[in-house]
């Protein structure tokens, strides 16, 4: 009896750019009839590494230089890994014939080529995908140590950064966005998985011109006081992604509103997060531009007002959003006056690019057959 073909997706917790990509492609491979299995780094590594990952996180989130500064010192991950883990993971992949994997972080890569080792000769159909415009400090860690590392691995880049467009974007549901004008003047302000970057630094200013905000939170504290016209959303803080759901699987971050003197009543979609939701009735994303970030802009035609990146992969990210003409520079829209003409016409943009492309899993699921 022949094994039902699985599509592996290596991701990562080490932030959301890497995991919540993973989970979107995972999910419409299974509305086209593909099984689909995620798997997240952060549940083979040491515990002890593990708690440094969730110090990391917290530390990132408090203080922005910290995070850039981290970004740039290579770790070798070999290292961080739990060896009895492993081969307990390569020996289930091997009995259940896994033979095709999308690799999302290069944490992932030296678990892939021991298992190409354990099944040799047999063919393993591993295919690296970058989902910035740069690669991101997994990939530039391992590339650190292995700067072949690619070597024998098809790469995919779901936007052509030599061309400035598309190539394959990552879709998130088939509704269509609001149409611009019937949409809420307010907008969403956050910081990505981690909170990270300079969103509430201008808070205060946005505040100050009358503006509506849909404010991400990371901690309840964060929630606290705000203008009239404030709502507060956050994930729930005890949930992480590399914990499985009862069902053995993973899920979108659990979010909610913040509302004072009630309890959060988180929710998880099955077929995408709930921010993305929340960001397609609003005007504008206020933000760093991160992989998941700009995902949602297209999906959504929700311009990006761009904050201060995080690294080199970020940097790049907002050279082709602003290219592309689907986001402005933040300082550019303040000295605009906060222009909604402005961020309409970058609405116009992203909605004659939606549908002009293949989105990935789409693509993957007719070159696989």
């Amino acid at each position: 009896m022949t094994k039902q073909r699985t599509v592996t997706l290596l991701c990562s917790g080490f932030g959301l750019g890497l995991y919540v990509p993973g989970l979107l492609i995972a999910r419409r491979l299974q509305r086209l009839g593909v099984r689909a299995d995620v798997c997240v780094f952060e549940n083979v590594i040491l515990p002890d590494k593990l708690d440094q990952v969730l110090r990391s996180k917290q530390a990132c989130h408090r203080s922005f230089p910290f995070a850039q500064f981290s970004a740039k010192m290579p770790m070798d991950m070999t290292k961080t890994v739990d060896e009895e883990t492993i081969d307990a993971l390569l020996g289930e992949w091997a009995a259940e014939g896994r033979r095709d994997f999308l690799v999302f972080s290069g944490h992932w890569l030296h678990v892939v080529n021991r298992y190409r080792d354990k099944v040799h000769p047999e063919t393993v159909n591993a295919e690296i995908v970058y989902v910035d415009c740069g690669l991101p400090p997994s990939w530039t860690s391992l590339k650190h140590f292995e700067p072949d590392y690619a070597a024998g691995y098809r790469e995919t880049w779901i936007y052509d950064t030599e061309k400035m467009k598309l190539a394959t974007p990552i879709a998130v549901n088939d509704a269509p966005p609001i149409p611009y004008r019937e949409r809420e003047p307010r907008f969403v302000i956050h910081g990505g998985g981690w909170g990270m970057g300079t969103y509430q630094s201008k808070i205060p200013e946005l505040r100050a011109q009358g503006i509506p905000l849909d404010i991400v939170v990371y901690e309840t504290e964060e929630a606290a006081g705000g203008a009239a016209g404030d709502r507060f959303f956050m994930m729930d803080p005890s949930w992480s992604p590399w914990r499985r759901d009862e069902a053995g699987g993973h899920i979108f971050p659990p979010f909610g509103e913040v509302v004072q003197g009630k309890p959060v009543a988180f929710a998880s979609r099955e077929s995408h997060h709930e921010l993305f939701d929340v960001t397609g009735k609003t005007r504008g994303i206020i933000g760093k531009p991160g992989a998941g970030t700009m995902i949602d802009s297209l999906a959504s035609a929700t311009p990006l007002i761009m904050l201060e990146p995080f690294g080199e992969h970020e940097r790049r990210n907002t050279e082709m959003w602003a290219t592309l003409g689907f986001g402005v520079p933040y300082e550019q829209w303040k000295q605009a006056d906060y222009s909604l003409g402005m961020l309409e016409r970058l609405h116009e943009n992203l909605m004659a690019a939606r549908g002009a492309y293949a989105d990935f899993a789409a693509q993957y699921r007719s070159n696989v057959g």
